[in-house]
């Protein structure tokens, strides 16, 4: 094809507007010269026109800014969307990547732009200027991805697996080097493969890099030379790296990492067919990548700070419901968990999330004990603006903000009766309607509940409905309290003092005396999970940065104030060793046990029945604080 080369008044070349269409007319290339320009329909009078059905005027404007970028825009008001790689264009122009192709209805629209050089006349390029970027056939890259799955599926290491996933890139795009930092619990790694098969690291554009961790989107320098902003760079200029591609690597709802790839030889180019096949690999590889951490985190014995807790245990008692929580992860059902205060009811919720189909929806968590019940209608299904007083304007509700995702209605043993009844007509129907209003939402929803209440017993006496019973009982989920599990205790506290250690920014994790540990497992550990994750975080606290012993977990201290010096001191007048804890236990039950209940009916009078309020004064939660309530008899289950 010959193609036009103008120069302007000032010797400049000017720069056209290659378009490569294809429609019910068949295919078919144009050239523009023009700063802007409009596609259009039949009977448009546009200067590009499409054959497309029952469409007639302006379809999309194209425009060129000072530099030669395309922008795009489309008119409103059309029957259908247009897209491109980067989504759908609209009413206001947008930044347009070079040779990427627009979807315009039943249509397909690729643009470029070629720049003339200076010269007079007409000139004829080199059709080997135009040759395909290696591995442009589609037979040969998809032979290559075809080959990548199969190793992907073989190889028993992540390096093996990278190493894979790299090499497919550089046979089938134009890329000379790949790089690949993968962010690991302590640190990130990185891997580097430069043409044919050299591993040695090399320097990249640390900008590129940062802009995706900073932003998570992808970055894609075509031409450098032709770039502004690329140009100024200092890394592409000093390496000269002559185009770049720079993404993260995202898997399980988080960013495992950054996959980097460039040209380093004269008048290298990273089109956007190699941007889609790097983009492509990259979520192969992501994919496989998000399988190993989740194997690894299902089956990894020892704790390693992650967000499933419950799902790493030594103990026996754990078995069967970590089995369970792998099988009914990836079923729809209404799962109900149960487990004492403190148990980790919310982080197997969060588990059955994260390892379902609706791990990229959103997790959406409700404490039904700690919203007033008559704001819980309005916080579950949403209200209209004036539904009652306060409120000025609508408001969705946790259902709908749950659409495509999953929603634990945690503690629903303290839901009301009368709210319970729309609960199941919600979990029945799938349809929520705001308070105040008459539009119906359907939603697309996972219920996880979770209770520390014997339901079965408050069905009998009238406090809980029978048919939501069964209904949230679909599938049930045990939680063993702590003191069962007491092979867990110091992975437990070591993953806690790691986590106190990130969040006070101490130099290194601090690690327990051989006291503490003993110290750890006599406890009782009534608070459970929740209770040890407390201490150990405040003894992290005093210790400094030093070494967690048994004065720094302040438990003896606690009984010793608590029993407002019943307990002994020593001739020294210092508290008495832990080893003499276990001897007095029965003693310090009964007392502590008398005590607590005299503090609670004392905050009860005080705040005049009003639990939200007796919680405070007590210094717990109002869950924590209804159920000793409850089992010192001080209230009715």
């Amino acid at each position: 094809m010959v193609r036009g080369a103008r120069c302007g008044g000032d010797g400049k070349p000017t720069m056209t507007v290659q378009l490569d269409l294809t429609d019910r007319s068949g295919q078919r290339e144009l050239e523009i010269d023009a700063a802007r320009f409009w596609i259009g329909a039949s009977r448009s009078q546009c200067e590009v026109e499409l054959d497309l059905p029952a469409v007639v005027g302006r379809v999309l404007e194209v425009a060129r800014d000072e530099s030669g970028r395309l922008r795009v825009r489309a008119e409103p008001g059309l029957p259908f969307p247009i897209r491109c790689a980067t989504g759908s264009i609209g009413a206001r122009f947008e930044p347009f990547l070079d040779g990427d192709t627009l979807n315009v209805g039943p249509a397909m629209v690729r643009l470029r732009v070629r720049a003339a050089p200076v010269a007079q006349g007409i000139e004829t390029l080199d059709p080997g200027a135009l040759a395909p970027a290696p591995g442009a056939p589609v037979g040969a890259w998809y032979r290559t991805f075809m080959a990548m799955s199969d190793q992907l599926e073989g190889v028993k290491t992540t390096e093996q697996m990278l190493y894979a996933a790299m090499a497919a890139i550089l046979k089938a795009s134009g890329a000379d080097r790949v790089l690949v930092e993968i962010d690991d619990d302590d640190d990130a790694r990185a891997f580097h493969l430069a043409r044919p098969d050299d591993r040695r690291p090399f320097r990249v554009s640390r900008s590129l890099v940062e802009q995706v961790r900073a932003g998570g989107r992808v970055v894609h320098v075509p031409v450098a030379a032709t770039d502004p902003v690329a140009r100024a760079i200092h890394s592409i200029r000093s390496e000269g790296i002559s185009a770049a591609v720079a993404l993260p690597v995202q898997a399980l709802g988080k960013t495992l990492g950054v996959l980097y790839a460039d040209c380093t030889r004269d008048g290298g180019v990273l089109s956007v067919e190699d941007l889609q096949r790097i983009v492509f690999v990259a979520r192969m590889l992501a994919t496989a990548l998000g399988n190993r951490v989740l194997v690894k985190h299902l089956l990894e014995p020892t704790p390693a700070g992650g967000e499933h807790f419950a799902l790493q245990s030594k103990s026996p008692a754990c078995a069967e419901f970590i089995q369970r929580v792998k099988l009914f992860a990836p079923a729809d059902y209404t799962v109900l968990v149960r487990g004492e205060t403190g148990t980790g009811k919310e982080v197997v919720a969060r588990a059955l999330h994260d390892l379902s189909r609706r791990r990229k929806g959103p997790f959406v968590p409700v404490n039904c004990a700690a919203i007033p019940s008559e704001l819980m209608e309005s916080v579950l299904f949403g209200h209209e603006k004036g539904a009652f007083t306060g409120a000025l304007q609508a408001r969705r509700g946790h259902f709908e903000e749950a659409h495509g995702g999953t929603l634990l209605l945690d503690e629903i043993g303290d839901m009301a009766l009368e709210l319970q009844a729309k609960i199941l007509r919600v979990l029945h129907d799938r349809v929520v309607t705001p308070v105040g209003g008459h539009r119906q939402a359907r939603v697309d929803v996972r219920i996880v509940a979770a209770t520390h209440q014997d339901l079965e017993r408050m069905v009998r006496e009238g406090r809980f409905r029978e048919d939501l019973y069964y209904r949230l009982r679909e599938l049930e989920i045990a939680l063993p309290p702590l003191r069962e599990r007491r092979e867990d205790v110091l992975d437990l506290a070591r993953a806690f003092a790691r986590e106190a250690a990130m969040e006070l920014q101490l130099p290194a994790t601090p690690a327990f005396t051989p006291e503490a540990e003993q110290r750890l497992l006599r406890d009782a550990w009534r608070g459970n999970i929740r209770e040890l994750r407390h201490v150990v975080k405040g003894a992290a606290l005093r210790a400094t940065g030093g070494a967690i012993g048994v004065s720094h977990l302040d438990l003896d201290r606690w009984l010793t104030a608590t029993l407002g010096g019943a307990v002994a001191a020593t001739a020294g007048g210092a508290p008495p060793a832990s080893d003499a804890v276990p001897a007095a236990v029965a003693t310090w039950r009964v007392r502590l046990e008398a005590q607590e209940k005299e503090a609670l009916q004392r905050t009860l009078a005080e705040a005049n029945g009003n639990l939200t309020r007796g919680a405070e004064l007590f210094g717990v939660p109002r869950t924590t604080y209804r159920e000793k309530l409850v089992r010192h008899g001080l209230l009715e289950a």
